[in-house]
């Protein structure tokens, strides 16, 4: 709808599968001054995004109806994220990102922060922790994180390269973002201010990516500041500007998927070999999106798994390095 903004407000008790053109769904749970800012926006798209409030107890049976219609939700938790195990499909494999600053303190057995419920959970098979600072990410975390053959990627990392964010995000279910991993020149009203951290426009391009994610269900969005607190409203632009993003590559995002139609003529085999009897590596890369992947295969799969990867992993095999996302992966896949 040009001339419009495309969100529009919608009670969750109306929520189904007959919203013409809805490619998300804006859940607020709690005060949120945030819905304003984003019926400022506008597209030149046509796609429509609802956008409902509920309360915490109800949270769940809103992200069960959006599982069910096949829409994502882009949960607003303003008071903070709710229960964990209210938020996953109950005995269902799922995948997961953490953007944060650090790691939340040492490891708890008892689930209390997020990247310690999901490191307890065997549910989660595959996560990533994103954009977080060394010195305050628990050794103990890490090693665990290891040890289950999760991801991590440092901010560091991400700002000489924000690109490589994106496999990493490419198949992830589920992505919590804390505000507070966004440094505080930026993002003012935190409730625990660093004064390093992403800058605004990265947190926008990383949205993006996570927009671009081939198996999105869910995002959470916790660290709001609180009402009438100073620089509140910069804080809440920033936020909104952070979900249009995110919506802007949900509508125009292409679902490809080399392993259920390798055969199409979209996707581009790219085999290296690595020495007179080194490893072959076969590449895929889409013509349509230049999304890449890798082809890995192990002793205990029959078919080949497809591994998301960026264009660096390909150019360190055309020099004859092995990719250290290939070789994470094959450890992964024939160890575990």
């Amino acid at each position: 709808m040009k001339g419009e903004s495309c969100f529009q407000e919608i009670s969750a008790g109306a929520i189904s599968g007959s919203m013409p053109h809805c490619i998300a769904i804006v859940v607020n749970v709690g005060d949120c001054n945030v819905t304003p800012l984003l019926k400022q926006t506008y597209s030149q798209r046509n796609y429509t995004v609802y956008v409902a409030e509920t309360s915490a107890a109800k949270l769940p049976q809103v992200l069960e109806r959006c599982r069910e219609i096949g829409v994502p939700a882009i949960v607003n938790c303003t008071a903070g994220l709710p229960q964990f195990d209210s938020i996953f499909p109950k005995g269902e494999p799922y995948s997961a990102a953490v953007v944060s600053p650090g790691s939340y303190g040492e490891h708890s057995k008892e689930g209390k922060d997020i990247i310690s419920y999901i490191l307890n959970d065997p549910c989660a098979t595959n996560a990533s922790c994103i954009g977080f600072q060394g010195y305050y990410f628990s050794p103990c975390k890490t090693s665990l994180l290891r040890s289950r053959y999760f991801e991590q990627m440092r901010l560091g990392a991400l700002r000489e390269d924000i690109t490589l964010v994106e496999p990493l995000l490419r198949d992830t279910a589920y992505t919590f973002i804390d505000l507070n991993a966004v440094r505080h020149s930026d993002y003012p009203c935190t409730s625990n201010p660093y004064p390093n951290g992403l800058y605004a426009e990265e947190i926008c391009q990383m949205a993006r990516y996570i927009g671009f994610g081939l198996g999105l269900k869910g995002v959470f969005i916790h660290g709001f500041p609180q009402q009438g607190e100073d620089g509140a409203s910069l804080c809440n632009r920033l936020v909104s500007e952070f979900i249009w993003h995110l919506c802007e590559a949900i509508s125009s995002n292409i679902a490809e998927y080399p392993a259920l139609n390798p055969d199409n003529e979209c996707f581009i085999r790219k085999i290296i070999s690595l020495g007179e009897n080194g490893e072959e590596i076969v590449f895929i890369n889409s013509s349509t999106t230049d999304r890449w992947w890798m082809e890995i295969l192990s002793p205990e799969h029959k078919t080949p798994i497809y591994v998301p990867c960026s264009m660096n992993d390909y150019k360190a095999a055309c020099c004859g390095e092995v990719p250290l996302r290939w070789l994470f992966f094959y450890q992964k896949l024939t160890i575990l």
